[in-house]
């Protein structure tokens, strides 16, 4: 099986505290460092985020500032800044932590999986509490069942120049990314055990809250048209 090349993109905006877990975690993931690469792209951080992830720089890992703030701005700036050899994207959270052996597991599924592209993978919160748990079920099997893009985007690189995201949208902006994918390619959802996010927005917020506000914010970018939803400022909890 030959190794695909994969390149990783964080967008990173006042992930200061948690960036460099995040990047440990990449350098160390044991894939050929021949055949992946991490690009950070920092924007309108306040906090020494850029400074922190330029620590990390080396021969496959590339930190940029964006030219303008924004997650789907910096996701895009990533996305041109990819090496010509990439075969997949892999848009990410900067507090997603990819465990040992994934890319592998990754390069694995998608050679039984000829006929897709584009998708995610089961994503658990890095937290044994029940709350986690179950919050991890029920985000999961709702990703798998409606075929939605969140936390971790995976695209086959003739898809990523297709189509990008949309820069105007606050939020939301996943959920349309992957309709418009939609158009072009077949999704998948990668069953795994080696994605991990942090639980600090539950652990700040409590989890009552922050899933009453992930269920309005879900349904509200389902139903509301897109100049509406360009309108709406969504609260960032970090």
């Amino acid at each position: 099986m030959r190794y695909r090349f994969f390149s990783v993109i964080i967008p990173a905006h006042n992930e200061e505290l948690i960036i460099s877990e995040t990047l440990d975690r990449l350098k160390t993931i044991g894939y050929p460092p021949e055949r992946y690469e991490v690009i950070v792209v920092e924007n309108g951080s306040t906090d020494a985020t850029f400074d922190t992830a330029k620590r990390y720089e080396s021969g496959n890992i590339r930190v940029y500032a964006a030219p303008k703030k924004g997650v789907s701005r910096a996701r895009n700036f990533g996305h041109t800044k990819c090496s010509p050899e990439f075969e997949w994207c892999i848009f990410m959270d900067a507090d997603v932590f990819l465990g040992e052996g994934f890319l592998f597991q990754l390069n694995e599924y998608l050679e039984k999986h000829p006929d897709v592209g584009y998708g995610t993978t089961t994503v658990n919160l890095n937290s044994d509490a029940l709350a986690a748990r179950f919050w991890s079920y029920f985000n999961n099997h709702t990703y798998r069942l409606f075929k939605v893009l969140f936390t971790i985007h995976i695209v086959k690189k003739e898809y990523a120049a297709k189509v990008s995201y949309d820069e105007g949208l606050i939020s939301g902006e996943d959920i349309q990314y992957g309709r418009m994918l939609s158009r072009y390619a077949k999704f998948f959802f990668m069953k795994t055990d080696k994605v991990r996010a942090s639980a600090r927005r539950f652990e700040r917020k409590g989890y009552t809250t922050m899933f009453l506000i992930n269920l309005y914010h879900g349904i509200t970018c389902f139903i509301l048209p897109e100049n509406i939803l360009r309108k709406i400022n969504w609260e960032v909890i970090r």
